[in-house]
């Protein structure tokens, strides 16, 4: 038993020590990115999120007016109620409630809409920013470039973080 861990022993030693020798003889280079920086900082990233919203915004007021509308129908109907006949009445329940369901539909499409087109725009920029950290990576040699969160990483300097160069890169690219 103990010439096995003495074995086991040497055996750890000697890998280590290769280890140190092969790790030695090529310098490590490693960077490190935050894509969710790049995502904040972006002047590009910013615009294009911008435009979305405004888009957004706008077919939220859309609907808002035409939900604004049938509740006045709703409530006029109700005014006349005295007046309108029971066929009448029922005829123009039945048809608020049919617009009120469209409303609702269009309502759901317009948001998977915007999700979806949201979901493109996100999975274009990680493809280009991805190109970009790879090209840097490459031309400047480093052995291996982390991404800060999806790496967990809990700690690395400054010195290595690539971020604001890959801002720079994307913005450069994005704006021709």
């Amino acid at each position: 038993m103990k010439s096995k861990k003495s074995l086991m022993g040497s055996l750890i030693l000697a890998l280590f020590l290769f280890g140190a020798q092969t790790a030695a003889a090529k310098e490590l280079k490693i960077g490190v990115v935050d894509f969710q920086k790049v995502f904040d900082q972006s002047a590009v990233i910013k615009k294009l999120n911008s435009e979305l919203e405004q888009k957004v915004k706008a077919e939220e007021e859309i609907i808002t007016k035409k939900r604004e509308t049938l509740q006045k129908q709703k409530e006029d109907l109700d005014k006349q109620q005295s007046i309108l006949s029971p066929e009448k009445r029922t005829d123009r329940e039945g048809q608020i409630r049919q617009d009120l369901k469209d409303l609702q539909r269009y309502a759901t499409d317009k948001q998977d809409e915007f999700q979806r087109k949201g979901s493109e725009l996100m999975q274009s920029v990680m493809q280009e920013l991805t190109k970009i950290v790879q090209e840097i990576g490459e031309r400047d040699s480093y052995t291996t470039i982390i991404e800060r969160s999806e790496g967990g990483l809990v700690f690395s300097s400054p010195s290595i973080d690539i971020t604001d160069e890959v801002v720079k890169e994307y913005d450069k690219r994005s704006k021709k």
